[in-house]
């Protein structure tokens, strides 16, 4: 797929125009004085005044959101507020925003920390944090660092994700907020209830101040999505009557009706001990729940001919092909706690910080239920390719649920615990340097991670009896993307399992197969740095060096099914065997990093920095155990991790230009390059892997691999550029984008069946956020469009052409309050407006296509601030 080339000319024209518009607010001093008048009393102004200051006094390049301005737009979770910011993007989940990127760059090269602490990921595979655990009512800011100092973790790539929990110190006395809403889904025709408060007070300890801020809040929500998905890959086939064409082998049907609970606490407590002198406890904890029930058609076309009947660019024929109908029914739990103690101390020229945290995140899919039931020998296909296949049923037989038998029952029992212990101490000292104040800082970083996977599965296929889909029918699946036929009545189905698990048959082969992919990883970083800031007075410059070593280590097994023993291995189940494995791998950097600022002038702000920084591998690409081994009469299926990945090294330049004018108005634009070595693609390597490792002896006449690999070498441009305006007339603009464009090798030499060169996974050439804001008098309106542009999410080594790219997405979201002279406040929200879906695509092809349908909140809220 060719991509346009980024220009930076196509910057420039913009570029003028808005400084023209802030140009045109430098008006006679009266007028000035009118205007900031009338705009500096409404709270969206006022919001966006406080981020925009917090941005320029910083000495790195940042972008500041506060729990205030968060509040004005509708976003229930840290993940949808961060989406607003300038540079940053979300990768959803069921419409839900759950992972965040910054300046394109895939959600894993960011490092995320609540309080100054890193935080653990819950999800098996991911080192991204889903950020939506945490609701955005406990928040005080949000900060997107891009570049870094020495003073700071150096893993991250794409941006460092800052979040801050409420602090009772930075309000007047006692305060609180309650709020009460009610989300409604128009796809599901569901209601979604929460409820949130937060309360601070400030103690007098005689001579000493104690604040304490406590938030809490709990939100039901009920929503679906419809789906329709290629499971693999779209490639080309000769069919049985001659016609040539491209298709997939198996396509399908989803649909989802999910229940997600959310529950956060956060309780801080911070002890003025005297001018200069802190110690403080900040606590955080996050539950979150996922109960889905999902209801699938698969066409499995190829599963006894191995070519279509007749295919053609827009249809295909299968005969004797198979449709399974399946029920997952999976309740998943996510938690995540946080608590961080410490303290902070002037001592004249001296000073020193402290703080010793401990993270924990653990995710809990108990009692996981797969059923399938399956009819053979069916004519299959679809009359209509492209982004929504429409398939079809020949046979009358597929709409009659007493056609489909009993064919498959899982049980998975899986458990995932990230832990993570965390020291560090900062000192810093004034100095002069060359008659200009500074301080020099320096310290000591300790970080002690261990992410561990119990995963379990046990597969079941003899029931006792002949059992058909007629035993657990359901009336009917609300699918507005094709034709569905019947489902599964999921009570009816569980009451019949409850009553008979015991005397079900166990497939031990594939039991074995899918259970031996247990896991334990630890990651021990040690961290020392040094860093000198000086005050030229206009001038700022930040620089210094830090140092980290890392000690990494995996157990876990190798699990082959195979005709004959195999050495070394041990037979857990009948040509089934296993062997763990270890792997350990020590190595170190230096990070060197220069952020200097310049206030040009009163209005104008100029950022130059050069960092280097690192991004460690998702810990799902480097599990040594296999997450999938499906071997069926010479076909072979394997998702496997890498554990001798190296990590992601880079090299950062950022320069940037930021106007800033008297009244409220600012214009910021930033250019930025990157030179990253050893990135990571996920890639079918099955033309180039060891089918014994996973199979032994047997034969395997096809087989899909997909495998981590690091690439070589990739670069990645782009420009940022950021505007605010606010009007007399209460109206407020806010506009972000951020233009990227990448080119990676895959290092695959001149023998290589399609080229090396791919732009980086996961980077989208364009992200980009545009806000209307209206405030008069107690009525306020935000009106929000967030957009992202296509970006690779999979690698084909054979055929460039069936790369997975996941496709542009543009929201629009809507929020109004009205506001009461008593602190009460009422609110609407709506998300997705345009019903904007997500659709992933191979040359055209559907990968992925999923709806969500637009979703509305009204709500109150009564507050004393």
């Amino acid at each position: 797929m060719t991509k346009p080339a980024f220009n930076f000319k196509m910057v420039a024209p913009l570029a003028a125009a808005i400084i023209s518009v802030n140009a045109a607010a430098q008006e006679a001093p009266e007028k000035q004085s009118e205007l900031m008048e009338t705009i500096v009393v409404t709270a969206q102004v006022a919001n966006a005044r406080s981020d925009i200051e917090r941005q320029r006094e910083s000495n790195k390049v940042v972008a500041v959101q506060t729990s205030e301005a968060i509040g004005e737009l509708p976003d229930a979770n840290v993940t949808e507020a961060l989406q607003r910011m300038s540079g940053v993007f979300i990768a959803r989940d069921q419409g839900e925003g759950r992972f965040v990127g910054v300046r394109g760059i895939d959600p894993n090269l960011n490092a995320s920390t609540i309080n100054g602490m890193s935080l653990p990921a819950p999800e098996t595979d991911s080192r991204a944090v889903a950020l939506d655990v945490i609701p955005s009512d406990l928040l005080a800011s949000l900060e997107v660092f891009k570049t870094l100092t020495p003073d700071m973790s150096a893993d991250s790539i794409g941006g460092a994700i800052e979040i801050k929990s409420i602090n009772a110190l930075d309000q007047d006395g006692e305060t609180y907020k309650v709020t009460v809403e009610n989300g409604y889904s128009e796809l599901q025709g569901e209601n979604s209830p929460k409820f949130a408060g937060t309360y601070t007070n400030k103690f007098d300890l005689g001579g000493r101040t104690l604040g304490v801020a406590v938030a809490a809040s709990h939100q039901e929500r009920n929503f679906g999505s419809e789906n329709i998905e290629t499971d693999g890959v779209w490639e080309e086939f000769t069919a049985l009557d001659g016609s040539e064409g491209v298709t997939a082998a198996e396509i399908e049907q989803r649909d989802y009706t999910v229940t997600r609970e959310r529950t956060g606490l956060a309780a801080n407590f911070d002890l003025e001990v005297s001018e200069g002198s802190q110690l403080y406890l900040h606590t955080l904890y996050s539950d979150f729940s996922d109960d889905e029930e999902r209801q699938r058609n698969s066409f499995k076309l190829d599963e006894e001919n191995d070519d279509p009947d007749t295919i053609s660019a827009s249809s295909v024929t299968w005969s004797d092909a198979a449709l399974e109908k399946e029920l997952k029914d999976r309740y998943e739990e996510q938690e995540i706690l946080s608590v961080v103690a410490g303290g902070s101390h002037d001592m004249d020229k001296w000073g020193v910080e402290y703080a010793v945290g401990f993270s924990h995140a653990e995710e809990s899919e108990p009692h996981r239920r797969d059923t399938t039931f399956v009819q053979e020998g069916l004519e299959l296909g679809y009359t209509r390719a492209g982004k929504i296949p429409k398939m079809f049923a020949a046979d009358t037989s597929a709409m009659d649920a007493a056609s489909y038998e009993l064919d498959e029952l899982v049980v998975e029992d899986n458990y995932t615990d990230d832990e993570e212990v965390s020291f560090r101490i900062d000192f810093r000292r004034d100095i002069d340097v060359a008659g200009h104040p500074s301080e020099l800082k320096f310290g000591l970083h300790e970080r002690r991670r261990e992410k561990t996977g119990d995963l379990n599965a046990t597969v079941y296929d003899g029931f006792g009896g002949d059992f058909t889909l007629a035993d657990f029918a359901s009336n009917g699946v609300d699918y507005g993307l094709g034709v569905f036929g019947p489902g599964v009545n999921k009570g009816a189905l569980n009451a019949f399992i409850n009553a008979n698990l015991g005397s079900f048959e166990i497939d031990e082969t594939s039991t074995a197969l899918d259970s031996a992919r247990d896991y334990v990883m630890n990651e021990d970083i040690s961290a020392l740095y040094v860093m000198n800031d000086i005050d030229f007075g206009r001038a700022n410059l930040v620089y210094g060096v830090r140092y980290e070593a890392t000690d990494f280590s995996a157990d876990g097994y190798r699990v082959a099914e195979s005709g004959e023993a195999i050495s070394g291995a041990e037979e857990i189940a009948e040509d089934v065997y296993v062997n763990a494995v270890s792997y350990e791998r020590d190595y170190s950097n230096l990070f060197p990093s220069v952020n200097f600022k310049y206030d040009y002038s009163e209005n104008v702000v100029l950022r130059a920095a050069y960092t280097e920084s690192l991004s460690r591998p998702s810990f799902g690409d480097l599990n040594p155990s296999a997450a999938e081994i499906e071997y069926d009469e010479g076909e072979l299926e394997v998702a496997a991790g890498n554990p001798a990945l190296d990590p992601y090294e880079a090299r950062n330049f950022d320069v940037s230009f930021e106007y800033y004018a008297d009244s409220l108005g600012m214009f910021s634009l930033g250019a930025f390059h990157k030179q990253i070595d050893n990135f990571v693609v996920t890639a079918d390597v099955a033309s180039t892997a060891d089918y014994s490792m996973y199979v032994g002896s047997l034969a395997v006449e096809e087989a899909e691999i997909f495998q981590p690999i690091n690439g070589d070498k990739a670069t990645l441009t782009g420009a940022e550029l950021s505007w605010t305006r606010g009007f007399d007339n209460g109206f407020l603009l806010r506009a972000n984008a951020t233009m990227t464009d990448s080119e990676a090798d895959l290092g695959l030499g001149a023998d290589a069946e399609r080229g090396n060169k791919i732009t980086l996974p996961s980077q989208a050439d364009l992200v980009a956020n545009f806000i209307v804001g209206y405030e008069r008098d107690a009525v306020s309106l935000r009106l929000s469009t967030a957009y992202k542009s296509e970006r690779l999410l999979e690698v084909d080594l054979e055929d460039e052409a069936f790369d997975l790219y996941e496709d542009d997405h543009m929201q629009l979201d809507l929020s109004a309050k009205y506001r009461f002279e008593n602190g009460m406040q009422v609110f609407f929200n709506a998300v997705n407006l345009t019903d904007e879906p997500f659709y992933a695509n191979r040359r055209g092809y559907n990968g992925q296509y999923e709806e969500y349908g637009p979703a509305y909140v009204l709500g109150v809220t009564y507050s004393t601030f």
